[in-house]
């Protein structure tokens, strides 16, 4: 009965959601896996085997008492002097309910200034905010619910907007047989434009869906999620046309499996080995990265990603590499650590 109206939660949301979508701006607070363990597996975690404080800023279902008191901090170098940083702390437990607060802030850089006759003014930076409240709780031995709710708001010179929202999650982990799934909405809310000419309207969202299987004469584990599922179609316009050469009129045929492209175009997929220790690599890739963003005729290294994990004395530290065009890949660096191991005995 408690998953059935833990279910029927999630589902609520995501129709309240869907009413009068879309129209307030994406924001890469949303998008971005701000973990580095996250972004090298492929995307966001949504389903995993294990506690986790730095993935637990996306997915508060990963909070765990055995670990309060920690802090991480991540930080994203992202391209053209766009970096996001990210921080989240965990709070000890009310009840059954387990806490965190936390906060990620986006510098979008600094742009030149130009007045309406097109003359040179004082250049403006801008930036994306939020901070935000999540909290978990275990129905049972196996399935946790999870909720996060934000607020933000974005700056860029004269243009302001505020938002407001609510993220829902879902998570099972049977330990014995090692797989963990996880449903999620992420990034659902409410966008007022208070200046400028930014919009007012629904966030977009995401639903995600996500399953991790571990071995148990295996050193690694596979991680597999299925995102932005609320919508079936995601490549461009005219992906699947067929072309016309403007001279001879000659029709040449789409040769792409339109299913099993729209199909891949949601899915990312990652892998965890453990190096001994507390070092652990992984590695990702995802499938849309890769294809909307290739360039033609050259082999590159866009839509993979791949990182790392280790310790050193009382901090642990994580880095990750995504590729996204030959041209460019972005890093993330995040570090953990608890303020009480510190403290003299």
């Amino acid at each position: 009965m408690k998953l059935t109206h833990a279910t029927l939660v999630l589902v609520a949301t995501v129709m309240i959601a869907h009413e009068g979508r879309c129209q307030g701006q994406e924001s890469l607070l949303f998008e971005l896996a701000t973990d580095a363990r996250s972004a090298a597996l492929g995307g966001a975690v949504m389903a995993d085997l294990e506690s986790d404080v730095h993935g637990s800023g996306l997915n508060p279902c990963f909070l765990d008492t055995s670990i309060q008191g920690d802090i991480t901090i991540d930080y994203i170098d992202y391209f053209a002097g766009v970096g996001m940083t990210a921080v989240n702390y965990q709070l000890l437990p009310k009840g059954k309910w387990n806490l965190q607060v936390g906060a990620r802030f986006m510098n979008l850089g600094t742009f030149s200034g130009y007045d309406a006759a097109g003359n040179t003014t004082q250049d403006f930076g801008g930036g994306d905010q939020m901070v935000y409240f999540g909290t978990s709780r275990a129905i049972d031995s196996v399935w946790t619910l999870g909720i996060q709710g934000f607020i933000g708001s974005r700056h860029l010179n004269r243009e302001v907007a505020g938002w407001l929202g609510a993220e829902a999650f879902l998570h099972a982990r049977w330990k014995s047989k090692r797989i963990a799934t996880g449903l999620a909405l992420t990034g659902a809310g409410y966008q007022w434009g208070l200046k400028g000419s930014q919009p007012t309207g629904s966030l977009p969202f995401n639903v995600q869906l996500a399953l991790t299987k571990g071995f148990k004469n295996a050193p690694f584990r596979i991680f597999l999620k299925a995102q932005n599922l609320q919508t079936w179609d995601l490549a461009p316009p005219g992906t699947y046309d067929d072309t016309v050469d403007p001279i001879t009129q000659e029709v040449t045929k789409n040769s792409t499996f339109k299913f099993g492209d729209q199909l891949m175009r949601h899915v990312t997929i990652g892998t965890a080995v453990s190096a001994g220790g507390s070092m652990e690599i992984w590695l990702g890739f995802d499938y849309r990265r890769r294809t909307e963003l290739m360039a033609t005729d050259r082999l590159s290294g866009n839509g993979l990603s791949f990182g790392a994990q280790f310790e050193f004395g009382k901090f642990a530290m994580r880095i990750g590499r995504l590729r996204y065009h030959f041209a460019g890949a972005s890093t993330h660096i995040g570090i953990r650590f608890n303020p009480r191991k510190f403290t003299r005995s």
